[in-house]
């Protein structure tokens, strides 16, 4: 059996007179009895009953053309289903967002004005490998392979208002050993770059609490329930009245904010647009706070 032959007996089967079914066909009416009569040496079986000239479907060519009709429409429908999906594939940016998730999530936003065709389907999985683009940060200048930079930044340290240290003009990170410091989750990059900040000056920070989420760490630290490390500008400035943000003397902490894109995504076009947009987004956020 093949397709071409199915489709034949569906046509018979809905005209039920092989003249007609061929005009439709636009073949031979004796090319197509011949495709019938193979069809059903095939199967072993009459599907139709014949009478002279006329032809009837019989309970095998019922029970053929009631289980064959879906399939064929299925195949038919096949091309388009494909032709949607691979659109839906191309209109498609996976980005895992292991750095920046606020400065990330807002140049979505505005993206998404310019290109609201375009979805996003994201992740903050740092052992996954299934991205378009992944946008992460280390504090070392040995940059992953084929990587981007889209941000140096300084790390600041964030207090209340009320602490001893709030009307420093810049803190050296040694003497910060006793206190008790808000913090990303040890899964995060920068929690792991500002562990290692500490460790250069001969202590491990003792973190009172850890959270995934920017704007919790924000208000703990405003509640002067503990003091934290601040990104300068992918944090955005810190406007509460009640904390106040320090420079970091020595060491020098900073980050590197990077975006390494996959090489299957190269001919993704929106990819490449978004990476564009982000590196203006982030420009203008520099600017601006300056």
């Amino acid at each position: 059996m093949d397709i071409v032959q199915l489709k034949y007996f569906l046509i018979a089967a809905e005209y039920e007179h092989m003249t007609k079914a061929a005009n439709y066909l636009h073949i031979a009416q004796p090319a197509l009895s011949q495709s019938i009569k193979h069809l059903e040496d095939e199967l072993g079986v009459n599907l139709f009953d014949r009478k002279n000239r006329s032809i009837k479907l019989n309970a095998c060519g019922k029970l053929l053309q009631s289980e064959l009709q879906p399939i064929i429409n299925t195949l038919e429908a096949l091309p388009e289903r494909l032709k949607d999906m691979d659109e839906q594939i191309s209109h498609t940016i996976h980005l895992n967002i292991l750095a920046a998730s606020s400065m990330i999530t807002q140049s979505i936003i505005s993206f998404k004005k310019l290109y609201p065709e375009v979805n996003f389907c994201l992740s903050q999985n740092a052992d996954e490998a299934d991205f378009d683009i992944c946008i992460s940060c280390t504090s070392s200048n040995d940059m992953p392979e084929k990587s981007t930079i889209l941000l140096k930044e300084k790390i600041l340290l964030a207090v209340p208002s009320i602490s001893k240290y709030s009307s420093f003009k810049s803190i050296a990170l040694e003497q910060l050993k006793n206190e008790g410091f808000i913090s990303f989750s040890s899964v995060k990059p920068l929690r792991s770059i500002c562990d290692n900040y500490c460790k250069m000056e001969g202590f491990q920070p003792k973190i009172i609490f850890e959270s995934d989420n920017q704007e919790c760490i924000r208000n703990l630290i405003v509640s002067n329930l503990g003091i934290g490390f601040w990104p300068e500008y992918s944090w955005g400035k810190l406007t509460a009245k009640n904390a106040v943000l320090i420079p970091i003397s020595t060491p020098k902490c900073s980050r590197t904010i990077y975006s390494i894109q996959n090489q299957h995504s190269k001919s993704n076009k929106y990819a490449d647009a978004f990476l564009k947009h982000l590196s203006e987004f982030i420009f203008n956020i520099i600017n601006n706070s300056v």
